[in-house]
């Protein structure tokens, strides 16, 4: 059975969020084990005996036995209090920026496009007012963040460009009947709330903005960072996704100077943001399929997308994931490179 199918069959169950696109080994006590199954997402894990029958997940499906797994619910990252907050000039990559209508995010790294533009590069939920649209009216793009203390015009290093959009509901009617059920329900004390879930499937959150300011091709406390994998854009208490690199390039855009690599499921990443600075984490799905809250009553439904361990808080959306990081002034991390010279944007 094509994979694609399984999703029509348990996307309405209660707290699933999504599934693995290749069959995986169960886990059993934190341990993975010998059986291959096809193994679900979930917010929260409820014990069968609780769950009415219709919102059960099979023990198999075409004869595949399924196994449960909880990742908590996946969302946009929100906003938490700082790490990398001042004014970098000149700009390096990890440290908080934003478009001037939102709060603040982090700075990934620098694409550029067939025609050798060079670009910064974030999630579309950093750089442009409203991800779910096609455009952006706001075009400002402020380094630190607006809500780090970033102003206009003294912080603007970069104009909007282009972002790939999320789609979105933008009908009107379906919005307001949702928040009126919502607010029924509300009124009458009951625990249910309805979700407007879309249709659409995404698989990066990826935007662009020209630099209007001096950058190096540098990460931020980082004496080198090798093997660019993807962007961070959504995570929960238990786990984290990233967006490939690979798709990225799908569209147009290659890191410059960095060589795009992909991850096997136990591999241990890396990561600079501008909230937790530096962490690393385990590979748990390479090509998940997933839905992510973007606020409200908007779901978007990404295909394959990175799983990892818990790595991301508010703040981090758009940090840049690594094979190596080599922590200036420290040893280099497990699989780090030698060091090698800085190369500075023009």
């Amino acid at each position: 059975m094509p994979f694609e199918e399984i999703w029509e069959k348990i996307k309405d169950k209660k707290n699933v969020v999504g599934y693995s696109k290749k069959l995986r080994k169960r886990i059993k006590a934190g341990r993975e084990v010998e059986e291959e199954v096809i193994r679900i997402y979930v917010s929260t894990k409820v014990d069968p005996a609780l769950l009415d029958l219709k919102n059960l997940i099979p023990q198999e499906i075409e004869g595949v036995p399924t196994d449960v797994v909880e990742i908590g619910e996946m969302k946009a990252l929100n906003l938490h209090p700082q790490a990398h907050v001042t004014r970098v000039r000149p700009l390096v990559a990890g440290v908080s920026i934003g478009n001037w209508a939102i709060t603040a995010g982090t700075l990934g790294w620098f694409f550029k496009d067939g025609r050798g533009r060079e670009m910064l590069g974030s999630n579309a939920h950093v750089f442009a007012e409203d991800p779910l649209k096609p455009s952006s009216p706001e075009k400002r793009i402020v380094q630190p963040g607006r809500y780090d203390q970033g102003n206009v015009p003294q912080d603007i290093v970069g104009t909007y460009i282009w972002h790939q959009p999320l789609g979105g509901s933008e009908c009107a009617l379906s919005n307001a009947i949702t928040g009126l059920l919502n607010g029924a329900s509300a009124l009458l004390s009951r625990k249910t709330r309805f979700e407007l879930t879309l249709a659409e499937k995404a698989k990066i959150d990826f935007a662009v903005a020209e630099p209007t300011t001096d950058y190096e091709l540098q990460l931020y406390a980082a004496d080198e960072c090798e093997g660019f994998i993807g962007l961070g854009f959504a995570g929960s208490n238990q786990a984290s996704f990233f967006c490939k690199a690979q798709h990225i390039r799908d569209v147009g855009w290659t890191p410059i100077s960095k060589t795009i690599m992909p991850v096997t499921v136990g591999e241990t990443i890396h990561k600079i943001g501008r909230t937790t600075e530096y962490t690393s984490g385990q590979v748990v799905d390479d090509s998940a399929y997933g839905r992510v809250n973007y606020g409200g009553m908007n779901y978007v439904e990404f295909d394959d997308v990175i799983l990892t361990t818990a790595m991301l808080e508010g703040g981090d959306s758009g940090d840049s994931a690594w094979k190596s990081i080599t922590i200036m002034n420290r040893s280099p991390l497990p699989h780090a490179r030698a060091h090698k010279k800085r190369n500075t944007g023009n």
